[in-house]
Order: C-alpha cells, then sequence, then structure tokens
C-alpha cells in the first residue's frame, strides 16, 4: 500500500485562506486606528466645553452682537454696543443669534454650541475628502493631525467666527477635490457650483477672506499642475451664480438699508482697506507667519516640510496629485496671508485643513514606499514625534501641578508614564501605526489637561472679566448704562452679562447732557492705575455745572479698574463728599 502523499505547504487554497485572513485582520486594525483617531479628534473639540467662561475680547464680542441681533431682530446691521458693528458681514452671529432663539434666550452654552457645530463640521468635511483622495485610515490620521494642532483646538474652545469660516472653505475644497476628480463635464459643473456655494457663505461670516484664500490656493494649484483648462469649470456662468446667491441675500438688503457711511466702512475699510493696513496692533511684516506657523500648527508642522517637497517631486505622478493639490492650496493662502498688512494667528486657521492633509498623504505615501529612504524617514518621524509629544504631555501635567490640581496631576503622570511606556515598545517593535495612534492620544492628553479645571479655571481667573463687571452692574441697578472708550471686553460684557444693550456714546459731552437729564444713569469706564476721572469727561462735566462721582470700582487687572460715574450737582451734598 502506497502511504499518503503530504499535504503541500503551497497549496493553493491554503495559501488563499492564509491571504483572507491576513486581508480580514489588517482591515480589522485599520478600521480600529481610523475609530480610535476619529474618536480622538471629536473628543478634542467637545472636552472642556461645558461650564467654560466667555472671555474678553472675542468671546463676548461675538455672543453680543449675537445678542444685540436677536433682540433688534436687526439680521442685515451687526450692532455693538448699540453702534453699527460693520466689521465682517452678520453670517456667524446671525447663527448664534438664531441659537438663541431656540432656548429661548442669550446663553453661554447656545453661543458655545454654534462654535463647536463648526469645528466638528470642519473635521468632517477634512475625513470626507482625505476619504475620497486618500482613503479610510488616511482620512482618519487628517482630522487627528487637524484637531491637535495648537490654534484648531484652541479656537474650537472660543465662539469665534473664524471656526464657521475654515467650516465653509473646507466644504468648498472637498467640493472643488470632487470637480477635479470627476469625469464627466457635467459632475464638474455641479461640484464646482457647489463649491462657489461654500464660497458664498464663507463670504457671509468674514467678507472676501476666504474666497480670496481659497482663490489664491485655486491659481496655484491650476497653474502648477499646468490644469488651466478647468478654469472653464471653475468660473463658469453656474458656478458665479452659486456664488452669488448666498452674497446677494445679504449684501443687497445691506446697500439698500445702510448708509453711505456704513456701506463704505464695510467695502473699502475692512474688507479692501485692511489687506493694505490694518489695526496697528496686528500689522506685521511679510514674515510674520514663517516664524508664527511653528507655534500655531504644532505639533503636526514638523511634518509639513518633508510633505511639502515630496508633493513636489512627485507632482508629475498620479500617487501625487492629491499630495500636490494639498500643498498649492496650503501655499498660495500661505503668500496671501504674509501678503496682507494685517496679520494675526487665528487668519492661518483656514489653511489648516489642507496641511493637515498634506501630512495625511505624505505619511500614507511614505508607508507604501519600500525603498531604505522611506524606511529611515517612518523611524526617525516616530522618534521625534513621540518624543516631542511626550514633552508637551509633561508640560501639561506640571501646569496642572502648578495650578493646584495635584490630584489630577499625580493620576495623569502616572497615566503618561504608562503611555510613554506603551510608546517605546511600540516604537521599538516598529509598529509605525500604533506608534503613531499613541502618539495622536499623547498629544489629546495633554491638550485635555489644558481645558481641564485647574489650568482652564487659571485662564478664566486671569482673563475673565465677569467678577468686576458684576460689581459694577450690581451698583447700576435698573439704571441706563453707558460705556466711555470701552474695549470689546467691557462692551461685550456690560451688555451680555445684563441681558440689556449697554449704549457706547464716543461724545463725553454727549454723556454729561445724558447724566445730567438722568439722574439714574451711570457711565462705565475703565481707569488705568491711580489715575483721575478721565480728563475729556471731567472738562464736560465742568462746562455742564455738573460733578461726577465715582459710584462703583472693581479690579480687572493689576493696572486697570472698572469705575462707575453718575453725575450730580455741582455744590450738592454729595458732591461735597466726595
Amino acid at each position: 500500500m502506497l502511504a499518503a502523499a503530504p499535504i503541500s505547504n503551497h497549496d493553493p487554497r491554503t495559501t488563499k485562506r492564509n491571504l483572507a485572513t491576513f486581508a480580514e485582520a489588517t482591515a480589522r486594525a485599520s478600521a480600529l486606528r481610523t475609530t480610535c483617531l476619529a474618536f480622538l479628534a471629536v473628543a478634542l473639540v467637545l472636552w472642556g466645553q461645558l461650564g467654560r467662561e466667555l472671555l474678553p475680547p472675542d468671546d463676548l464680542r461675538e455672543a453680543e452682537v449675537a445678542r444685540e441681533m436677536w433682540q433688534g431682530r436687526d439680521f442685515v446691521v451687526p450692532h455693538f454696543a448699540g453702534q453699527p458693528f460693520l466689521e465682517k458681514p452678520p453670517g456667524f452671529p446671525a447663527v448664534v443669534a438664531v441659537a438663541y432663539g431656540l432656548v429661548g434666550r442669550p446663553s453661554v452654552a447656545a453661543a458655545r454650541a454654534v462654535s463647536v457645530g463648526f469645528a466638528l463640521a470642519t473635521l468632517l468635511a477634512v475625513f470626507l475628502i482625505a476619504r475620497r483622495a486618500l482613503g479610510i485610515e488616511a482620512a482618519g490620521w487628517a482630522v487627528a493631525l487637524l484637531a491637535v494642532s495648537a490654534r484648531f483646538v484652541r479656537t474650537a474652545h472660543e465662539v469665534l467666527l473664524d471656526n464657521a469660516l475654515v467650516a465653509t472653505t473646507a466644504f468648498a475644497l472637498l467640493f472643488l477635490w470632487i470637480a477635479l476628480d470627476a469625469a464627466s463635464p457635467g459632475g464638474k459643473r455641479r461640484a464646482s457650483a457647489a463649491c462657489a456655494f461654500c464660497l458664498g457663505l464663507s463670504f457671509l461670516v468674514k467678507g472676501f477672506v476666504g474666497p480670496a484664500l481659497f482663490g489664491a490656493g485655486i491659481v496655484t494649484y491650476l497653474l502648477g499642475s499646468g490644469r488651466s483648462s478647468e478654469w472653464r469649470h471653475v468660473w463658469s456662468v453656474t458656478s458665479m451664480l452659486s456664488f452669488l446667491a448666498p452674497v446677494l441675500v445679504w449684501l443687497v438688503p445691506f446697500l439698500q438699508q445702510g448708509t453711505p457711511i456704513e456701506i463704505r466702512t464695510f467695502l473699502v475699510d475692512n474688507q479692501f482697506g485692511r489687506f493694505w493696513s490694518g489695526f496697528e496692533s496686528h500689522v506685521h511684516a511679510p514674515s510674520f507667519y514663517v516664524g508664527l506657523i511653528w507655534c500655531e500648527f504644532a505639533p503636526t508642522i514638523l511634518l509639513v516640510p518633508l510633505a511639502a517637497v515630496a508633493a513636489w517631486r512627485e507632482r508629475r505622478s498620479e500617487s501625487g496629485r492629491a499630495g500636490f493639490f494639498f500643498s498649492c492650496m496650503g501655499a498660495g493662502a500661505f503668500v496671501l496671508l504674509s501678503l496682507s498688512a494685517a496679520k494675526d494667528g487665528v487668519y492661518l486657521l483656514p489653511m489648516f485643513p489642507t496641511l493637515a492633509l498634506l501630512v495625511a498623504w505624505f505619511g500614507k505615501r511614505r508607508l507604501e514606499t519600500p525603498d531604505a529612504w522611506a524606511a529611515l524617514t517612518i523611524r526617525l518621524v516616530m522618534r521625534i514625534g513621540a518624543f516631542v509629544s511626550v514633552v508637551i504631555a509633561g508640560v501639561a501635567v506640571g501646569a496642572t501641578f502648578v495650578r493646584g490640581g495635584r490630584g489630577l496631576a499625580v493620576v495623569s503622570a502616572a497615566f503618561l508614564v504608562g503611555l510613554i511606556a506603551l510608546l517605546v515598545c511600540l516604537v521599538r517593535g516598529g509598529r509605525c501605526r500604533s506608534a503613531g495612534v499613541a502618539t495622536v492620544a499623547t498629544c489629546a492628553f495633554a491638550w485635555m489637561l489644558w481645558f481641564a479645571p485647574p489650568i482652564a479655571g487659571w485662564e478664566s481667573e486671569r482673563r475673565s472679566i465677569r467678577a468686576p463687571m458684576e460689581v459694577a452692574l450690581q451698583a447700576a441697578g435698573n439704571g441706563e448704562v453707558l460705556l466711555y472708550a470701552p474695549n470689546d471686553g467691557l462692551r461685550g460684557a456690560a451688555s451680555f452679562y445684563r441681558n440689556r444693550t449697554a449704549i457706547e456714546m464716543p461724545d463725553p459731552c454727549a454723556i454729561i447732557e445724558r447724566l445730567a437729564a438722568d439722574p439714574n444713569a451711570v457711565v462705565l469706564t475703565f481707569r488705568v492705575g491711580d489715575e483721575e476721572i478721565p480728563a475729556a469727561l471731567r472738562c464736560a462735566a465742568v462746562k455742564r455745572h455738573v460733578a461726577l462721582i465715582e459710584k462703583a470700582s472693581a479690579p480687572y487687572s493689576d493696572s486697570k479698574r472698572i469705575t462707575l460715574l453718575r453725575a450730580v450737582a455741582k455744590g450738592s451734598r454729595e458732591d461735597e463728599q466726595q
């Protein structure tokens, strides 16, 4: 009898089953990593939002503009401290005002919910772009890298219209990619029209800033890629009409309702004028952003130069098309921002989605490239990323301890030690994808500590104007409150915390006349150091033969006091007592 032949190690059925098992395990691991990265991104936006105070100047300004819009039912000309506020169109405060209407009153939670919603919408747009252009796991990386960037996570915790701007431009980027990727002319036209509509919405948020930055990126890409024929779809009649549709919904009523001075202030001074000039505190040299972006897009910025070089080298290949597109969109916006006279860190935010997508593309390409240079790059990035994330988390733990959260700091330190041990094992084992997830988790852990009560409470205590403002408003009672020489924090707090508009009056004589006519009226202003009543108010009071006396005063900072003044007859008992 013949012995049974041994089963071959190369049995096609066994090989097929092994490959299927390996593919299934790989898919499960990829899905787990993507889920973890997306969860971390969403958690970072939501963490620390409940109970967070409105801080001056931005939070209080945006919340109060929306409150006056909700109260006055004027959605065409925004007002702030009773005066027309024409720096930006009314898109963002209009959404916040609608949120106030839904909850029945102005509230901090409603204002914050709008900012959170726009931040989450940005993450969704970035995820959809990356999934379409790079794949599902790269999409998880893109949203996580965006979420841990310093400027994005901080702005997501502020009531700022820039959250809405970056959301609208991110969706415009999504539809532009769909348009460029579409094969049929009809598909290109529809996607280009959707892109233009999103840019029209961005105009309602911050004027021409969004369309201009986006347009600079489009020009850079179409010229650099040689796809100039796409212009006929991008600038088609359908696209122009789609862009104008949301713009004209507001612009036409504004041109009809606004005075010539208001129209000039918005269109000339605040739109085109701020490109050539800006607020004194916002005017910087063209090289300003070159240094600032290393802080604003930290820690992911460490990979941007490598990704940009790789995108340029692979610009002619099919696999490099997405990387070159993202790098051009970011570079065009960066150059235009650098040429503008007005500069601030938050102005960089609309280009961050493209940078996160560029780095996600770079990571995907390096992991797919089996050469020695790619392997060396991955090992270097793994080690640097792990080290930077541990340093950032260590600083957050130390700050938590210093600010009085000793129990939380001890627990956090123990958790950080566990993360460090995990990172070391993963890096040594060459498990680069899992090490990357652990690195992102370490950065997310650091940001969660930053928005936890010890550090967040210290920031609120240091910056909040609520406590001194409540002292002043309690002393004001039900009387009318006027504002003299306020900043945005004083304008917003004096009205929002009282749910009643405090009117700004720049003319000292008009203020004194109002105070003299209404004994219950008061004026709220700042006093620096030991200075007396502002000279202009004092002179106006002398001319009107009245005296200004201090009704209440509360320290706001080391050098400023919020002071409440009222007018009394010259020579009266109160005047003599004062």
